[in-house]
C-alpha cells in the first residue's frame, strides 16, 4: 500500500515539473511510474541474488513446477519479514527511478521558451 502511494505521489510531483516547463504532464507521470517499477524490479533482483543467495536456492527459481515456485516464494517472504533492511533497499531502488525522470526533466529545456531556473551557489 506504501509503494502506491509513494508511487503516485512521485508522479504526480513529476507531472507538475514538467507541466511548468510546458511538457505532457500525464505522458511524463506515466514515464515516472514505469521508471519507479523497473526501478523497484532491479532492487528485487539486486537484493535476491547479491543478498539472499546464500539463504535461498536460486538456480530453481525457474523452475516450471508451482510448487518449488511456492516455495521459493514463501522463503523469500520470510527473509523479507526477518530483515526489513531487504525491502528498504528496494524501495530506494524505486525511488531511483522518479530521480532519473526528475533529473532528464530538469535538463529539457522548456518549450515555451523560458529559461529554467538556475541556482547559483557562492562559497
Amino acid at each position: 500500500m506504501f509503494e502506491i502511494i509513494l508511487l503516485t505521489y512521485l508522479s504526480f510531483r513529476n507531472s507538475v515539473r514538467a507541466k511548468k516547463k510546458g511538457l505532457n504532464g500525464l505522458a511524463w507521470g506515466g514515464v515516472t511510474a514505469i521508471t519507479f517499477v523497473a526501478g523497484m524490479i532491479i532492487g528485487i533482483i539486486v537484493v535476491v541474488w547479491g543478498f539472499c543467495s546464500d539463504k535461498v536456492n536460486t538456480s530453481l527459481m525457474a523452475s516450471p513446477d508451482p510448487k518449488v515456485r511456492n516455495e521459493i516464494t514463501r522463503q523469500l517472504m520470510e527473509l523479507f519479514n526477518q530483515q526489513p533492511l531487504h525491502l528498504f533497499t528496494i524501495e530506494l531502488f524505486a525511488i531511483g527511478g522518479y530521480l532519473l525522470v526528475r533529473y532528464v526533466l530538469d535538463k529539457r529545456p522548456s518549450k515555451n521558451g523560458e529559461i529554467a531556473e538556475e541556482v547559483i551557489v557562492e562559497d
